[in-house]
């Protein structure tokens, strides 16, 4: 009888292990699932601009998925030059309408508008250069599913006479923390709780 009863809880004592080890393994999963990583944030929009006479703009849409934190936008838009000989000079204005990820902060819940300038003038055959002052700006976003910060950057270009320039830019920096589920939270508090009971009554039986 003494062997069998050996037998018997040493079977229960593998159990407990067990048990207490897969809910140890689950409970660190869920923690750190809501850690920070810079990986993948999708971004889409439209964008708008007023420049000076002599240039006009073709509004661009843009759409794409940061990896590592980085993903890099070639369709923002286009500029054209006259073909006319003349002196180019004033600002230009730039605007980038988000509408993901939605819940940018400064803007509405779905759509924010960054507001870029840039000066205009003229190169010596006749072209233009076309610099933002601001070319880099940061932004945060929060929603139900992820909350997280990424830097937006237009780049500098050039126009030729009679030409069209693809205006482009790159997100970086880009990292988000998702939100847990509801589900997985209730999960952890179930196992934390069932590993307190398990580790109290080994303690009474021992």
């Amino acid at each position: 009888m003494v062997r069998k009863f050996g037998l018997t809880g040493g079977f229960i004592d593998v159990k407990r292990t067990w048990v207490l080890g897969m809910f140890l393994v689950a409970a660190v999963s869920l923690l750190t699932s809501g850690s920070a990583r810079a990986d993948e944030i999708t971004l889409a929009g439209t964008t708008s601009s007023s420049p000076p006479s002599g240039i006009t703009f073709l509004p661009g849409s843009f759409s794409g998925t940061t990896s590592g934190g980085f993903a890099a936008f070639g369709d923002l838009g286009a500029y054209t030059l006259s073909s006319n000989s003349g002196t180019y000079s004033g600002t230009v204005n730039l605007q980038i309408a988000f509408s993901l990820p939605t819940g940018i902060s400064g803007g509405g819940s779905t759509t924010f508008v960054a507001n870029l300038f840039g000066n205009v003038s003229t190169t010596a055959n006749g072209g233009v250069n076309m610099t933002f002052t601001n070319p880099a700006q940061n932004f945060t976003f929060t929603n139900a599913d992820s909350s997280g910060s990424f830097t937006f950057t237009v780049n500098s270009l050039s126009i030729s006479p009679g030409g069209t320039t693809d205006l482009t830019g790159y997100v970086s920096n880009a990292v988000f923390t998702p939100v847990p589920e509801p589900s997985s939270g209730v999960m952890l508090g179930a196992g934390l709780v069932l590993i307190s009971f398990l580790g109290l009554k080994r303690l009474g039986s021992a």
